[in-house]
């Protein structure tokens, strides 16, 4: 549904479009256009993430890491990283994830864990 103030617009470019003979004929509210409703927007990624994750197996990570074509990320707190982690893992805590990820290589699979 139209504002009253874009209907006012509307009826105002259809007077100066038909000009001075809008007067000699008689005066019609234009009516909005009809406007039928919008389609939902497909979804670009599913309501959960984590849930379409690819997962693989450690030994499958292990090889990937080994051969230089993938990069191991713990994304816990930095105190559980410090604590203890897989060899060759980086700290990337997942709260500061969306901020650093230019820090991830690009021509790499990239191997997040948690536990």
């Amino acid at each position: 549904m139209l504002s009253q103030s874009r209907s006012a617009v509307i009826a105002g470019l259809l007077w100066i479009a038909t000009g001075a003979s809008a007067f000699a004929q008689p005066q019609m509210t234009p009516q909005p256009p009809a406007v039928e409703p919008a389609a939902p927007a497909p979804q670009a990624t599913p309501a959960d993430p984590l849930a379409a994750a690819r997962r693989i197996s450690a030994e499958e990570a292990r090889q990937a890491v080994a051969k230089g074509q993938a990069v191991l990320v713990d994304v816990r707190a930095k105190e559980s990283y410090d604590r203890e982690h897989a060899k060759g893992a980086i700290s990337l805590p997942l709260s500061d994830l969306s901020s650093r990820m230019g820090e991830l290589p690009k021509d790499k699979l990239v191997i997040t864990y948690c536990t």
